[in-house]
């Protein structure tokens, strides 16, 4: 079980070297699955609460905050939430 869990936090650390907010993508990823395996309303709307609250306007700020904070020293090439894109 500790194995598969260091397995899993590896994988989710790594998404930190495009993403400022990895966990957030990660939480959102999680609640989407949720949303598609319930097929409900609620659990939809929630999953979409999510994504516009937390993926992206917490991840967005924590990024600005980094790119402030850190100036010159923040790889340029680092997204906020979603890698490539956002």
């Amino acid at each position: 079980m500790l194995l598969k869990v260091n397995v899993l936090l590896q994988l989710i650390s790594g998404l930190f070297e495009y993403v400022s907010g990895a966990n957030f993508l990660a939480e959102s990823i999680e609640w989407t699955g949720y949303a598609i395996c319930a097929w409900t309303l609620p659990a939809l709307a929630f999953s979409i609460f999510v994504w516009a609250n937390i993926a992206f306007a917490r991840a967005l700020h924590h990024h600005q905050y980094y790119l402030e904070k850190f100036k010159d020293e923040y790889p340029k090439n680092r997204k906020a939430v979603i890698p490539f894109i956002l």
